[in-house]
């Protein structure tokens, strides 16, 4: 059994721009969900000439890490995973290499490379410390919160786990579909660490994954249609007081499943 503490919480999505506004919408039960499919994430960290060049899903990943690295974490391991990469960033580097080869931008094929994210937040963090980038499909979100929760049980610094993706485009969009933005980062820690913390237990298991969906229904869609959002019903047990369990797909017939116990 993997154990850590859950110290920081980041999400950007379309119409919340960042984890406070998204409880405040959450525990309104009257609002409903923000239309659109992208998100506006700020990236305040990043220089301004890197923010300029990054493309919209590296600034999406990195302003979620941000969010949960604030009071000075910086410099910790981190997990960054996503479904399909930068869809878009593909889709035109691709278009261009059908039509005319030799005008593909450097830049752009330097920011399609899976660990660009990463890299881009490691430099902002000036964080020296491992960095891991992941691509597993639809059942990513497990295995990188697996790899997390194994760092963080460690008893090594907290360790950073940030999935994200962003809305389809182009022809690749038939074959990944993902409906809208959407981001999430939390920074986990020893079991030591918080008391007042939410605590994370995580066990790998045989088995099918019963991925149930957010207990709030308006969130239904983004659950749906985007695999970094798969991690809504965990964010909402940490939010809510007492013991939940979840489970999340990992492949190949084996699962993670996760014991969520919130403060009172």
């Amino acid at each position: 059994m993997f154990v850590a503490r859950v110290l920081g919480f980041g999400l950007c999505a379309p119409g919340l721009r960042d984890f406070p506004t998204f409880v405040r919408w959450l525990r309104d039960a009257s609002q409903l969900l923000p239309a659109g499919r992208s998100a506006q994430p700020s990236a305040a960290g990043l220089a301004p000439t890197e923010r300029r060049r990054a493309p919209h899903a590296v600034r999406l990943a990195v302003d979620v890490a941000s969010q949960a690295t604030t009071n000075g974490r910086g410099a910790v391991g981190a997990v960054f995973c996503s479904a399909f990469g930068d869809m878009a960033n593909t889709d035109v580097i691709l278009t261009t290499l059908a039509h005319a080869p030799l005008e593909i931008s450097p830049i752009r094929f330097t920011h399609s490379v899976h660990n660009a994210a990463a890299g881009h937040w490691s430099i902002m963090a000036v964080s020296h410390a491992p960095t891991t980038a992941l691509a597993c499909g639809r059942e990513g979100v497990g295995a990188a919160m697996l790899t997390a929760l194994l760092e963080a049980d460690r008893g090594h610094e907290p360790q950073l786990l940030v999935c994200s993706d962003a809305a389809d485009a182009g022809a690749l969009g038939d074959a990944a579909c993902c409906d809208s933005d959407f981001a999430v980062a939390l920074l986990l820690g020893a079991e030591h660490g918080n008391p007042g913390a939410p605590l994370l237990r995580g066990a790998v298991r045989m088995g099918q994954a019963q991925a149930a969906p957010p207990r709030d229904a308006r969130l239904r869609p983004w659950w749906e249609g985007n695999p970094a959002a798969r991690l809504l019903p965990l964010i909402e047990g940490c939010l809510q007081a007492g013991q939940q369990g979840f489970t999340l797909p990992l492949g190949s017939g084996t699962l993670l499943a996760i014991d969520c116990e919130a403060p009172n």
